[in-house]
């Protein structure tokens, strides 16, 4: 394009070509029929070739003037659309792309309504998303495979990694439904002494979490079964294989399954897991809130009511469950 064309008087001669007045032209602009004129003038001059039959009333486009009026509009259009796209950015400086790990209980029950609103929402981001275990989402976020994670994994010791808490899962315990009557008297001793332990793989952030807190209560169930999948264990127990500690979150993976299940406080003191949504340190300063957010108002209103539907008396811990922007887990 030559120095003496920019965009404004392509536009100009684009609406003078298409209403075949320069008059017309003038009024659709806000601008005098001269102004449109001399504009129309200038830029055939630049071209080197006429763009409307000027003895013809309407005024009638050349071959050449039909050409560009076409291509300005697409070029007005794409024009359009680059500054929504920098108004979009400039209200919210950060990179629009996010690459997102999902532990799998939560990537397995609600985290497609995350993702949804992440894509489809206010936010619209350009959205990688990973499932997987805990742990490899810590590995993946330090060696910057990914930028994000809704993790159980507390992640401690890592200064560069910032923690925002959205909400405690408290480990319960699962029984076959035709052994709720049974065990619902029984200390967890006994219950584990006449029950096989049907466990959460010791790969997982909630196996170790498991078996930290049997140890401490000097509890060695026999090692029979354990599985890296939440559905496989709420199968296991709602076939009468055994018992299971696990959380809510991880029992809604095993939906399939619940009729065969109850769902009982845990005997004795009780211990829970932390999902966080964490990023590094200085990286998502303003999206990093505004998605932890709304991960919290999607956890409080697709998962809250489906715990309460399998284990009635969770209610009354509502909000020790749920944690805010200040909450220290």
């Amino acid at each position: 394009m030559k120095g003496g064309i920019d965009l404004r008087m392509l536009e100009i001669a684009a609406v003078a070509i298409e209403s075949g007045s320069m008059s017309v032209a003038g009024s659709r602009l806000g601008l005098t029929q001269s102004a449109v004129s001399q504009a129309v003038h200038r830029l055939e001059k630049e071209i080197g070739t006429r763009l409307l039959h000027r003895e013809r009333r309407p005024m009638v486009p050349t071959h050449a003037g039909s050409v560009l009026a076409v291509q300005v509009r697409e070029v007005v259009q794409r024009v359009g659309r680059a500054v929504d796209a920098v108004r979009s950015a400039a209200a919210m400086p950060e990179r629009l792309d996010l690459r997102l790990g999902l532990v799998d209980s939560f990537a397995g029950t609600i985290g497609a309504y995350l993702v949804k609103e992440l894509v489809d929402g206010a936010l619209a981001l350009r959205l990688t998303a990973w499932s997987g275990l805990a742990y490899s989402h810590t590995e993946a976020l330090m060696r910057h495979a990914i930028d994000a994670a809704v993790t159980s994994d507390p992640m401690e010791g890592l200064d560069e990694i910032v923690r925002y808490p959205l909400f405690r899962d408290p480990y319960v315990l699962l029984v076959p439904k035709t052994l709720g009557a049974d065990c619902r008297d029984l200390d967890l001793r006994e219950i584990l002494s006449r029950h096989s332990l049907i466990r959460h793989s010791a790969r997982s952030h909630s196996g170790t979490h498991v078996e930290r807190q049997l140890r401490r209560l000097g509890l060695e169930p026999p090692r029979m079964l354990e599985f890296d999948t939440s559905d496989s264990l709420v199968a296991m127990v709602a076939t009468g294989v055994g018992v299971a500690i696990t959380t809510p979150l991880c029992l809604l993976q095993g939906a399939a399954f619940v009729d065969g299940v109850e769902v009982m406080p845990l005997p004795g003191p009780g211990f829970s897991r932390q999902l966080t949504f964490v990023t590094r340190r200085d990286e998502f300063l303003t999206l990093g809130p505004r998605v932890a957010e709304l991960a919290r108002n999607i956890i409080r209103a697709k998962a809250l009511p489906r715990f309460f539907k399998l284990a009635p008396w969770l209610e009354s811990r509502v909000e020790w469950m749920m944690l805010g922007p200040d909450s220290n887990g």
